[in-house]
């Protein structure tokens, strides 16, 4: 059964890693490929995917996951500091939230729809959850990196002159 579910990380990670396109401020690519291969490894487990689903499921959260991020950039409205704008553009900043929002709904109406399609109606329930569970996983684990690599605890460098 552990060969069996190595096989299908190992199967899923490779083609999650083909479908990757590194733009200018993204990771290093062995950096994406190790945070993809732990997304397979953490969605796998939890939803407890089965080959079958797995093959399926993929390539449509793949998919999903990519409408995503490309909507999140269409709108990008990360940053903006209102306070600095004009009420003409806070009115514009306001509508593109909504639209950006409205968008990100339909969305996910959408894949949930196709999410039913190839996956029990629990597993589906979960997959948001899981994404955020994901990311805070994954933070968790940058810093725990972070720290043994700075040699300490939080906050404390290890002194390596002496």
């Amino acid at each position: 059964m552990k060969k069996l579910f190595f096989g299908i990380i190992a199967w899923a990670a490779l083609s999650f890693c083909a479908n990757a396109q590194p733009g200018p401020d993204q990771l290093p690519p062995r950096a994406q490929e190790k945070i993809e291969a732990y997304k397979i490894a953490f969605f796998t487990e939890k939803l407890q995917l089965t080959p079958d689903e797995s093959k399926d499921f993929w390539p449509l959260y793949n998919q999903y996951d990519d409408e995503m991020e490309s909507l999140k950039n269409k709108y990008n409205l990360d940053g903006k500091r209102v306070e600095l704008m004009s009420d003409k553009e806070v009115e514009d900043f306001i509508n593109q939230h909504l639209n950006a929002e409205e968008q990100r709904v339909k969305l996910q109406r959408d894949y949930v729809e196709r999410f039913k399609k190839i996956l029990p109606i629990r597993k589906v329930a979960m997959l948001q959850r899981l994404d955020r569970e994901f990311k805070m996983a994954l933070l968790d684990e940058i810093k725990k990196r972070r720290e043994a690599r700075q040699g300490g605890a939080p906050g404390t460098r290890k002194n390596r002159g002496n």
